[in-house]
């Protein structure tokens, strides 16, 4: 079987594809010949790949990286929210990844249901979403925000080359 075939059938990434991942999650920008000189391929070979690999979703989308601060936004909480699931959490996930504040919402084992991490002005910007937003959201019972006082690390990276088990 030849590499497009399994490709296409799903089996697993061979190495070669896995480095490409790593190597666009550090740096989306760079170009199809730079990408073939650090996998030693061609630009038409590195131009398949990447296209099968956004064919098949594993590659969802290019993004760039920014610095919260500079744009206005540089308080982030992690919100834990308990909800009564009587009234449709799936109302409730909708509503939250509409807003703008909202970076990312986990649906969670424990005793809070979702752990959402927000971006944010300033404090007072976080008591009116909570107050105006989350607590007006059906199926909230509970709300515990949490303040990072710093960060130490934030990424999106997924190590593609990591040994698989």
């Amino acid at each position: 079987m030849t590499y497009q075939q399994e490709f296409i059938q799903g089996e697993n990434m061979d190495a070669i594809d896995r480095k490409l991942i790593d190597i666009l999650q550090e740096d989306a920008s760079l170009s199809y010949s730079v990408l073939g000189t650090k996998v030693g391929l061609s630009v038409s070979a590195v131009n398949d790949r990447v296209r099968k690999l956004r064919e098949q979703g594993i590659i969802q989308a290019y993004r760039i990286s920014v610095d919260s601060e500079a744009i206005g936004r540089a308080l982030t909480a992690m919100v834990w929210l308990r909800t009564d699931p009587a009234k449709g959490n799936k109302k409730l996930v909708k509503s939250l990844i509409k807003a703008d504040e909202v970076l990312e919402c986990h649906h969670m084992t424990g005793r809070f249901d979702f752990l959402v991490k927000l971006r944010l002005r300033d404090t007072a910007h976080l008591e009116t979403f909570i107050s105006d937003t989350i607590k007006e959201m059906p199926g909230v019972v509970e709300v515990l925000p949490e303040i990072a006082l710093s960060t130490s690390k934030e990424t999106m990276f997924v190590p593609a080359q990591a040994d698989i088990l």
